[in-house]
């Protein structure tokens, strides 16, 4: 068997168990006491490099970002101690320090379309060191002992820690290490999450608790880099829902460029970038067919604006493969397979009934590209692949603890409710285990 008809066995499969009955649980609200805001100025911002306390001392440091809009403006964003103060050579080293541009970089925080990289500028007598990845950062800080420390290590993972102002925020010991309490936003679905964190002395994050503050959840299609958020809109929630749906498939054109694009440019086989135009046109399709859908129940969406960007390593591309298209695009294919059998519209029945066919096809495309890309890639590349697909299996499961979907989302559009949910989200995490393992 092909991998392409296993992936489409295994959606199959995850539907007809996640169809059985389950006793739902309940999902508690996170406690927000005990945490500490911490590294806050006045304004009620944060601030990353006050409170670090690093393996090796620095004279200066100084976080630069560039803005992804904007012609990738470049920007200082926060600085701390005297550049040079010990340089024997004032001049040579701030002019490597004025040379230090991100072209490259890590995410900072939850607002990736604000600055999408940056690079912390680490200054000791005529030393300049540019730090570019979130691994250098965490080598350079060495063992986490501080709550500035704590913050900056979630941070890097995409996370993002309140200072002040109404919505709770802050940093806890808890043992040899910390608890975060941080919010992420996110795309697709659109939402806006609270976590706590576990941050260890060793620098590694994990999610101890999660809840949902705003969703929509609409995850159809692959997004391109560099989407701008932009919210659709309706006379009713289903109108609204399907509207902001028929957006995403319209922005999964430009996804299916792009990939096709830089799947070409790294010598991907034929068949790959044959397939990746075949699901741009597929894209095209469904923008068409989920926007007429919206305009039944009243639904208004806006074409998608895309801000361009430059052509990706291979391990960007199989990174962002590995959670846009193994994970959401697959679970998008599954959801409408799900949406095609419970719909109480039988003209959303039969337009999500085309959609998941061509979505499972996308789907088996995601897979084949992770097969192909994971054999090029060097084992540390290919763990970052493997903990973006684990990253957002786990947001999947923190999504589908929600309760709050409004009826007719659940009636007409045929969305899963609460504990269909949550089946659909357990058993599709071990569907993915299936395809890892086919895929390996």
């Amino acid at each position: 068997m092909d991998s392409s008809e296993h992936a489409g066995r295994v959606l199959r499969r995850v539907l007809a168990l996640s169809l059985g009955p389950v006793v739902a649980g309940t999902c508690a609200s996170i406690d927000t006491g005990g945490f500490t805001a911490t590294g806050c100025r006045d304004d009620g911002t944060s601030q990353y490099l006050a409170g670090l306390r690093p393996v090796a001392g620095a004279d200066y440091l100084e976080l630069r970002g560039a803005r992804r809009e904007y012609g990738h403006t470049t920007r200082r964003l926060e600085t701390s101690g005297t550049a040079c103060a010990r340089a024997t050579d004032p001049a040579a080293c701030a002019a490597k320090i004025a040379a230090s541009h991100p072209d490259d970089g890590f995410g900072l925080g939850d607002y990736p379309w604000n600055y999408g990289r940056h690079v912390l500028i680490v200054n000791a007598g005529d030393d300049v060191n540019v730090l570019r990845s979130k691994e250098e950062v965490k080598a350079w800080l060495g063992r986490v002992d501080s709550p500035a420390e704590a913050v900056l290590v979630s941070a890097l993972e995409g996370y993002r820690v309140p200072c002040g102002g109404s919505e709770p925020g802050g940093v806890r010991p808890a043992g040899e290490g910390y608890e975060v309490l941080a919010t992420r936003f996110r795309e697709c679905p659109i939402e806006r999450g609270r976590y706590v964190l576990r941050v260890d002395a060793d620098g590694s994050v994990r999610q101890v608790a999660a809840e949902i503050l705003e969703s929509m959840r609409a995850c159809v299609g692959r997004r391109p880099v560099g989407l701008v958020p932009r919210e659709a809109g309706g006379a009713t929630v289903v109108g609204a829902w399907f509207a902001n749906v028929a957006q995403l498939e319209a922005a999964s054109v430009r996804a299916f460029e792009v990939l096709r694009r830089e799947l070409a440019h790294h010598g991907a086989p034929p068949s790959l970038v044959g397939q990746a135009s075949a699901a741009r046109r597929d894209e095209v399709r469904h923008a068409r067919v989920m926007g007429a859908v919206a305009a039944r129940y009243g639904g208004r969406w806006r074409a998608p604006e895309v801000t361009p960007q430059p052509l990706r390593s291979l391990e960007e591309l199989a990174v962002e493969n590995a959670a846009e298209g193994c994970v959401r695009e697959t679970f998008g294919a599954l959801l409408g397979m799900w949406q095609a059998r419970f719909a109480a519209d039988r003209a959303v029945r039969r337009a999500m009934r085309a959609v998941a066919r061509d979505e499972t096809r996308h789907a088996q495309l995601a897979w084949e590209i992770d097969r192909w890309a994971r054999a090029r890639l060097s084992q540390a590349a290919r763990r970052r692949a493997a903990e973006a697909r684990r990253s957002a299996l786990d947001e999947l499961a923190a999504e589908a603890q929600r309760d709050d979907l409004d009826r007719d989302l659940v009636r007409c559009a045929g969305l899963p409710g609460p504990a269909a949910a949550r089946r659909l989200a357990a058993h599709f995490a071990r569907g993915v285990e299936a395809l890892e393992r086919d895929a390996a």
